[in-house]
This record gives structure tokens, sequence and C-alpha cells, in this order.
């Protein structure tokens, strides 16, 4: 049995294609549907779901003040195995719109004597991009920058990635990384490029005042006219015999010591 709930909103652009739009896992869906933020065109639940849940879905359907085109169906869960084409629905699934980048202007602008930004320079892998959202939202990161080209979109695997903090965190897409640069630097703003190519350690760089972390891509790293562009690069100390850190473990390290550097900073006491 499906049970269908309607209510009008206007169009949307569908995320992808019709099999790579579909968001699924409880944890997952149900923080993009308190956020608010990812507009949801169809809202599938299992029937078999327990009576909490269920509420909160039907709640959610019948107050939330979106103003696009939401649907609602109740379903077995075979059904939504079908749909996703994975049995790890655990009973939420979502077909989801374009997700909402933020303008890179209006972040830029409410910078503060205290932000705390980073800079992603073509991450390929959306495990990879999801990890680092969800460590910057973990770690106080107050905004993350992407490039609009040669950079993996936020998809369903970066946002399941990311356990749902893609929703909270401030994501802007930039045109043009160089002109961001300058911009950020213009608000006073200093850029530090983690390399392996640097001799300066990450715990030997102020990190306190107005900082924008920038990270490579995961094979080249940072491009050159974008490394030349940091008033400092900086490098994470390893002792294995492996090459490198992957990128999302990079920024974790990167962020968390960011955040120690200003707890311990007497002029935030």
């Amino acid at each position: 049995m499906v049970e269908r709930y309607r209510r009008q909103r206007k169009r949307t652009k569908l995320l992808g294609n019709h099999q790579k739009c579909w968001l699924w896992g409880r944890h997952t869906v149900l923080e993009t549907l308190r956020a608010g933020r990812w507009p949801v065109l169809e809202l599938h639940v299992s029937e078999l779901l327990p009576k909490d849940d269920l509420d909160f879905v039907f709640d959610w359907a019948a107050h939330s003040d979106r103003d696009e085109h939401v649907e609602l169906i109740r379903a077995m869960p075979e059904r939504l195995t079908q749909l996703c084409h994975s049995q790890e629905h655990q009973g939420f699934l979502a077909k989801m719109g374009e997700f909402p980048f933020d303008d890179v202007d209006d972040v830029v602008v409410a910078s503060t004597s205290q932000s705390l930004f980073a800079i992603l320079d073509g991450l390929q892998d959306p495990h990879n991009f999801g990890a680092v959202i969800r460590s910057a939202h973990v770690l106080g990161v107050d905004a993350l920058f992407v490039a609009s080209q040669g950079q993996v979109d936020v998809t369903v695997q970066v946002a399941r990635s990311s356990a749902g903090a893609v929703n909270h965190l401030p994501i802007a897409q930039a045109d043009d990384l160089l002109t961001l640069a300058a911009q950020l630097r213009a608000r006073g703003v200093r850029l530090f490029g983690a390399s392996q190519t640097a001799t300066q350690p990450l715990f030997e760089c102020d990190l306190t005042g107005p900082t924008a972390i920038v990270i490579g891509n995961e094979g080249i790293g940072i491009q050159p006219e974008l490394l030349a562009a940091c008033d400092g690069l900086i490098t994470i100390p390893q002792f294995g015999v492996v090459e490198s850190l992957n990128a999302a473990v990079s920024a974790g390290i990167l962020f968390y010591e960011a955040q120690r550097q200003r707890n311990q900073d007497p002029r935030r006491k």
C-alpha cells in the first residue's frame, strides 16, 4: 500500500539524474529535514517505521513552510530498496533538488577577526569531501569554499559521508579561487596552504587570526597559482612510511590545530 500526501511547490531542478538524486539513511535524511536548507522533492518512508518517526515526518510535511513541491509517500521497505538500490535506507529515502550553495560575497563580507575558513582546491573523492565537511562543522570552521569547476559537487554520497553536516555548514561555490583569495586577503584573512613541500610545521604557524586553510587535490595538491597566492605554506609532520595523509584526515588535523591555538590565545580570554 502506498499513501501520498501532496503539497504544491514551485519546480526545483533535480540533483543529478534519477538514479543519483536519492538520499537515504535515517540520520542523514532527518538532519536534512530538520535543517530545512536543501530542497526535498519527495520523501519516501517505510510503513514499518516506529510511531515517533512517522509522527515526525507527518508533522514536517504538514507544517513545513517551504514553497516548493513536496510529496510524502508511505510504502513498504522493499519499494524503498528498489528506488535507491540499497538496503541501507533504514526506512528513509528522499529525492533531492540541487544543493543550495551560499553566496561567496555574502560569506566574505561577513568575515570577522576570528573567522576560520577552508578552501578546497579540486577535491575529486566524494567521501573525502564529505569527511572534510564533517570535520569542518565539528571543529568550528565558519565556512567552506569550493571551486565551481574541477571539484566534486555536493552529491548524496558527499551528504552521507558528512553525516548530515552538509546541512549545517555554509558552503560557497566560487567561479575562480584566485579571485576569492584576493577577496579574502583584502578583508585581512591570511591564507595558509597545506603542502608536503612546506618546511614550517603547522604548530609553528600562528593560526589565531582571520585564517583560510587551503587544501589541495588528492593527487596534485594545490594548483601553483593558488599556492603562490598563499601567505604561507604549512605541513603536518609525519613519521610513518606511508607517503602522505589523505585530504580528509589532513583537514581534520589542520582544523583542530587552528582551534587549539585559538582556545589558548590569551586575547580571547
